[in-house]
């Protein structure tokens, strides 16, 4: 099994994989040009195996690329935009919302924190010593964007009518909040120090870890001081939502956003590009998802007719009654020497299971190939883990099964995940 940080791409660190070259291009927020979108279509079409993959940290991956290629892709990628400094190739992580600044439940639009989080972030040599997945993230509230996989995590509150960010470490909530205005003064220190702890506590600098270990959490609050101040925890309870897909309302009444379903997170080059000329014809805006989706922001509303009827005739899916909302597989043996099964084989065949039938709200699947989990989505309610002898089944982290064959893992997480009601599509 390939773990460490040696195999944790970027565009100038190209990883080997069965099927070719793997090289992950960083987006942060996920805010993405037409132009730039068509560059990485072109790219792959060209040079890769002609699909464009989508992560959990709303970034690009293009795999199967061959040696005498690389050159033509680095150098394609660069004159994008996407390397503006290669120190920093990857550790440009930053999440958030693909609604930001346009959900109705939005407190604080999050786009200008992302730009100036990535320009800092790209002016400090020392943050160039990051784990290549070390990650950051900004949530200015309003629904589809509850995330605990992340390394620092800014979360908009509102306490006595006045905004402030909740300081999250991993999954960790601190008890602390942060100024509007000091919010990435204090995630960028945060981000050094945990540098700091790693090499002092010889541990990884990543949250979880940190958050993990008492003495280097105290060491990282300690340092952080200046910034912080009590706050109350919020509410615990979470809305209970389905990965979004259709058309939703935004707090521009003539605007709409567009969220076409992305199978397993993979788009062709053709869908790619076909997204990019209507984002590009309407003038809205591309946003990459942490679901390995797409919206298609700020659309203008008489235009959504057309835009729908244009991305459905290239196979993009707005009803999401082909079975393949909430379901993501790694790459399975068809491209990575780790994995024991063919997972998007087998994810085709769980498609094929529950496509037409009503889910929980907010049921999600996973399967990989490996305990690595690597396309491992923030809370998947079930996941199937291959083995040299079958898969191992969790539902809500618990182990359900083992070593059982593929259809009997894909029975027990049919009838786990049927609603009693049919759900609703559209807000």
């Amino acid at each position: 099994m390939r773990v460490g940080e040696s195999f944790c791409p970027g565009i100038l660190h190209a990883v080997q994989a069965k099927d070719g070259l793997l090289t992950r291009v960083r987006v942060p927020g996920g805010m993405i040009t037409p132009s730039q979108l068509v560059a990485v279509a072109e790219l792959s079409a060209s040079f890769a195996d002609g699909q464009v993959e989508i992560t959990s940290r709303s970034n690009l991956q293009l795999r199967a690329i061959q040696q005498q290629d690389l050159n033509s892709v680095i150098q394609g990628l660069d004159f994008a935009g996407f390397l503006p400094s290669p120190e920093h190739d990857r550790v440009r992580n930053i999440v958030t919302s693909p609604f930001a600044g346009l959900g109705l439940g939005e407190i604080i639009d999050t786009r200008p924190f992302v730009q100036k989080l990535d320009r800092r972030l790209i002016a400090d040599q020392v943050l160039a010593a990051l784990p290549p997945k070390f990650s950051f993230s900004i949530d200015g509230g309003g629904d589809w964007f509850a995330r605990d996989s992340d390394d620092l995590t800014l979360r908009v509150v509102s306490l006595d009518k006045t905004h402030s960010f909740q300081f999250v470490i991993g999954d960790t909530l601190s008890g602390f909040c942060v100024r509007i205005d000091e919010a990435l003064d204090c995630v960028l220190e945060a981000a050094k120090i945990c540098l700091k702890i790693s090499k002092e506590f010889q541990i990884p600098a990543r949250g979880k870890k940190i958050a993990s270990v008492p003495q280097a959490l105290d060491r990282l609050l300690d340092g952080l001081s200046s910034f912080l101040v009590a706050c109350p925890s919020p509410d615990s309870s979470t809305l209970v939502a389905h990965m979004p897909v259709g058309v939703y309302a935004t707090h521009q009444s003539d605007f709409a956003s567009l969220v076409p379903l992305v199978p397993l997170g993979r788009l062709t080059a053709e869908q790619v590009q076909r997204i990019a000329v209507v984002a590009k014809e309407c003038d809205g805006d591309i946003r990459l998802a942490p679901w390995r989706g797409v919206v298609l922001a700020a659309v203008p509303k008489r235009s959504i007719s057309q835009i729908t009827e244009r991305l459905e005739a290239a196979s993009l899916s707005f009803d999401a009654k082909d079975g393949y909302r909430g379901i993501a597989a790694c790459a399975g043996s068809s491209g990575c020497d780790a994995s024991l099964a063919d997972v998007r084989r087998d994810a085709s065949s769980l498609v094929r299971r529950v496509a037409g039938r009503n889910a929980k709200p907010g049921w999600t699947v996973n399967i990989s190939g490996c305990e690595k989990q690597c396309a491992m989505r923030n809370g998947a309610t079930a996941e199937l883990i291959a083995s040299s002898s079958g898969y191992g089944l969790r539902i809500n982290g618990q182990l359900i099964a083992s070593n059982c064959s593929l259809d009997s893992a894909i029975d027990k997480v049919v009838a786990a995940c049927q609603a009693e009601e049919p759900f609703e599509v559209h807000l």
